[in-house]
């Protein structure tokens, strides 16, 4: 596998934890007026939460795999210039896309057979009337004891990929190493790549 140099000209190729991070906050940010949409629709009444509920977590694996793909990372990695590219800096394609959120896409499935369960038993009025927080808070105790599980198997999943990031010098996650992708700095990503700097030295 051909990779990309660590270093062009004393600048580093690779985004690191803090450009990652800060994409990640702009997602949120883009992200957030349509949760607060899903949340009021959800309000409506409780038909329309178990139907928002499925749609919200498709939505968010859809954002992520489509933009993956359509632009090299999602609106938060476009506005701080870094893309997801294979290792020689060329663009993704869909099978790697899915890869990179094969793990989370599973781990989002899991949560929502739990949170329908646990919707299940609730008491509809009661969840209608009170605000997000208290839903949350509502809903908790009604969670089958495999949710315990789950918690731990996500912690596990979100600290192991900082962990892995942090300790590689391409700056690589575990979804990274799944998938066959990097994150670098868009200078440094096709067309760039093609024009030669995969087969600079690394430094």
């Amino acid at each position: 596998m051909e990779f990309l140099p660590i270093k062009v000209n004393n600048e580093n190729v690779y985004a690191g934890f803090w450009l990652r991070l800060g994409a990640t906050l702009v997602d949120v940010l883009v992200l957030a007026p349509i949760g607060w949409a899903i949340y009021y629709l959800q309000s409506i009444n409780f038909t329309l939460t178990i139907l928002f509920v499925i749609i919200s977590s498709a939505f968010f694996a859809f954002y992520n795999i489509y933009f993956n793909k359509r632009f090299g990372g999602t609106l938060g990695k476009l506005a701080v210039n870094i893309r997801i590219t294979k290792p020689n800096g060329h663009e993704i394609g869909w099978k790697e896309a899915w890869l990179r959120s094969s793990v989370d896409c599973a781990l989002a499935v899991v949560l929502l057979i739990l949170e329908l369960i646990a919707l299940s038993k609730v008491d509809q009025q009661a969840y209608l009337a009170v605000d997000f927080i208290s839903r949350y808070e509502l809903i908790l105790p009604l969670y089958p004891s495999g949710y315990k599980y789950y918690e731990l198997i996500n912690d596990i999943w979100l600290w192991g990929e900082l962990i892995v990031l942090l300790l590689n010098e391409r700056k690589r996650a575990i979804h990274d190493f799944i998938a066959g992708t990097i994150v670098i700095h868009k200078d440094f990503a096709e067309p760039v790549a093609a024009m030669g700097l995969a087969n600079t030295p690394s430094v």
